[in-house]
Parts: structure tokens; C-alpha cells; sequence
């Protein structure tokens, strides 16, 4: 005995919850979605968290990461880390998600943005350093963790040989130079090999200052009211120039300062042959007012 069309449609309807697909936009195969997200900028992936669950789990997908790395849609991210008595926070520079971008006012449309919960390990007597999507975080203790910027998660990296002689370090051509000396030179981390090595002592005393960055090998450093910068192939530490619009530096300033305000700003940069490197400044602007019993421990950007 068939069963009416009304029962054909009731079964119907029960039966279409259980097949509703997971992709956040069903009209759309996952790889055309993973790969159309792929290429806008990292700015605007935590607007499009707040979308639904689906997107927040495609956004951190290890396939959107490679779809990024394929299409060479990787960039540099701005990252930062407040320390209390009782915990660390971390944001990233994202950009405004009721603001649009004008030629003639970006400053506006960004903000710094409260990153999850990360369970972080503490932050104060540590040095903090990038090097591509990882940052990390050398304690005291010699113990080494390392944040993956892509993820969001933490992971263990091999404890340093030696003892850390101050909190601070730098990177250059993805190699970890923290502050500690041995009879037999200077040690660094391989972060290809992930081990401690052995390497050439560089920079001077540059190395050591707590105000830096690597942009595409070269190294920034903000030292006695300076900015300055370091490549392999000059082998010394030469003046930024231009930097029109940017405040002066006071001596002494560091990422450390204790203001409550954070002042962010976009420099284009131009090479000028072998040993001279031109600043542009694009824009700057108030990106967070730091949470009260909160100071800075470190800015740094990672490549994601």
C-alpha cells in the first residue's frame, strides 16, 4: 500500500536537517571557497569569523594556509603582546569591520584586535621573536615555546643549551640570535633544522635592542631614538631614510614604553641600491588604549 503524498512530504522534511552540507556558503565547492578566501588580506579574517562557526573553522584550516602560500597571498601581520600580574593577552592589527578604506584616509580602518584565549605562556622575562608565521618565546628558563600565527596555537620548541643572559633576541635569515655567549661563539636556532647551533656573531650591539622587525631579510631597529637597518650583504648598520610625518623617537624608547595609547603606522619601503633603503610613511593612526593593569611586553610581525 503506497503512502499519501502528505506522508511523502513530512518524511521529507525530517530527512533534510541530516543532509544540510557543512560549507558556509553551499552553493560553492570547499576549494573554490577555501581558495577565493584565500586571497583577501588577513586583515579582514576576524570579521569574517563572526560569519558562522563554518567559516571560523575554514579560516583556520591548515588548506587555507596552503591555498595562501600557492598563490603567494602571504603578508606580513602586526602583532602584539600585553602582560598583567595575571595572565598575557595577544592582538593583531585587523582591519575595521564598519569602515571602508579611503586613498586618502587608511589611518581609521584599522584597530588592534583581541586575539581568543591561547593559554600563553608568560610573556614577562622572556624574549619574544618572529621568524615567518611563528613566533617565540625564549623564558629564562632556557624553556622555548612557539606561537604558529596561522593556527593560533602554541607548541614546544627545544629547551636553549645555555642560560639566557638577557630578555632579548633577534632573527635574521630565519636564524634565532638570543642574548647568550659561549666560549666557542655565538649560539642561534635553525628554524628549518629546529635545533640549536652554533653561528657568526653580527650586528653589534644593534642586535640586542628590544625595538625591531625583518622585512624580506633586512632587519629594523630602533635604537637611541634611530631607525635603522641591517643587511647581510652590507654587514652594517645604516640610517632609514626619509620617514616624513613619523614622530622623533626619544632616546631610550622601546616597545616597552609604558603609554597608554598605541600609535601604529604603515611605512612603505624602497631600496636605493647596495647600502641606502627610503621610508615612505602611509599613514599613522591610535590603534588600542591599553587595558588597565595591562603593559607592553613586545610588537612584533609574522608572515601568514
Amino acid at each position: 500500500m503506497s503512502s499519501s503524498p502528505e506522508k511523502k512530504k513530512k518524511k521529507l522534511a525530517e530527512e533534510l536537517p541530516s543532509t544540510r552540507q557543512t560549507n558556509p556558503t553551499p552553493s560553492l565547492p570547499d576549494e573554490l571557497l577555501t581558495s577565493c578566501i584565500a586571497r583577501l588580506s588577513r586583515l579582514y579574517y576576524p570579521t569574517l569569523s563572526l560569519v558562522s562557526k563554518s567559516f571560523r573553522s575554514l579560516l583556520s584550516s591548515p588548506e587555507l594556509y596552503k591555498a595562501r602560500s600557492l598563490s603567494s597571498r602571504t603578508e606580513t601581520c602586526i602583532y602584539l603582546c600585553l602582560e598583567s600580574s595575571s595572565d598575557s593577552r595577544w592582538f593583531t592589527l585587523c582591519r575595521k569591520p564598519d569602515k571602508t578604506v579611503t586613498k586618502d584616509d587608511k589611518s581609521t580602518s584599522y584597530v588592534l584586535s583581541k586575539l581568543p584565549a591561547l593559554h600563553s605562556p608568560p610573556a614577562v622575562f622572556s624574549g619574544l621573536v618572529s621568524v615567518g608565521s611563528d613566533i617565540y618565546n625564549i623564558r629564562s628558563s632556557s624553556n622555548v615555546s612557539v606561537l604558529d600565527c596561522r593556527f593560533h596555537t602554541w607548541r614546544k620548541a627545544p629547551s636553549l643549551p645555555v642560560e639566557l643572559m638577557a630578555l632579548s633576541a633577534c632573527a635574521v635569515d630565519e636564524k634565532i640570535y638570543p642574548h647568550v655567549a659561549t666560549d666557542d661563539g655565538v649560539v642561534c636556532y635553525n628554524s628549518q633544522e629546529g635545533k640549536w647551533e652554533l653561528g657568526e656573531a653580527k650586528m653589534g650591539s644593534f642586535r640586542f635592542s628590544d625595538s625591531y622587525c625583518e622585512v624580506e631579510n633586512v632587519l629594523y631597529s630602533v635604537c637611541n631614538g634611530t631607525l635603522r637597518w641591517y643587511d647581510g650583504e652590507v654587514n652594517v648598520w645604516r640610517s632609514l631614510e626619509g620617514l616624513v610625518g613619523l614622530p622623533k623617537f626619544l632616546p631610550g624608547v622601546s616597545v616597552r614604553f609604558g603609554q597608554k595609547k598605541i600609535l601604529c603606522a604603515e611605512i612603505a619601503l624602497e631600496r636605493r641600491g647596495v647600502c641606502e633603503i627610503w621610508g615612505g610613511v602611509e599613514w599613522i593612526d591610535h590603534v588600542l588604549t591599553v587595558p588597565i593593569g595591562y603593559y607592553i611586553v613586545k610588537a612584533l610581525s609574522a608572515t601568514v
